[in-house]
């Protein structure tokens, strides 16, 4: 019977030094990952504008006492990016960054902080809250 020697499987106690680093580094690398997405700005699409809104019976939006019509398949995130379903926005006041389609109808709804950094590159959306008051 032929025997080969198996002396390269045998562990060795003593491991380079990399290993030994590897742990905290990947640890650190996590921790800080968080913090740095977190830091990031928000990115708009072109054409988006922003303001105070109320979500009306559906489909009905105000922003800045301008009403819009809320599109099929409108897509509404929270600060979070997690989608809103349609059917908890009636009585819903928040600022948000939205867009419209080429009808006029809006299709996408981000509800945001007023005080967002992001938002310093978002122009407002038209108001009417001051017509006729006087």
């Amino acid at each position: 019977m032929n025997r080969v020697p198996c002396d390269h499987l045998e562990s060795t106690p003593s491991s380079p030094a990399w290993r030994s680093l590897l742990l905290p580094a990947l640890l650190v690398g996590m921790l800080t990952t968080g913090i740095a997405q977190a830091q990031l700005p928000r990115l708009f699409p072109a054409g988006s504008a922003q303001g105070d809104a109320r979500f009306g019976a559906w489909p009905n939006l105000t922003v800045n006492c301008t009403p819009y019509t809320l599109g099929p398949g409108v897509r509404v995130l929270d600060e979070n990016q997690r989608v809103v379903l349609t059917g908890q926005l009636p009585g819903v006041t928040s600022h948000v960054v939205f867009l419209r389609d080429a009808a006029g109808n809006v299709f996408r709804v981000w509800l945001v902080s007023a005080k967002d950094p992001s938002l310093a590159n978002v122009p407002q959306a038209i108001s009417n809250c001051f017509v006729g008051n006087g």
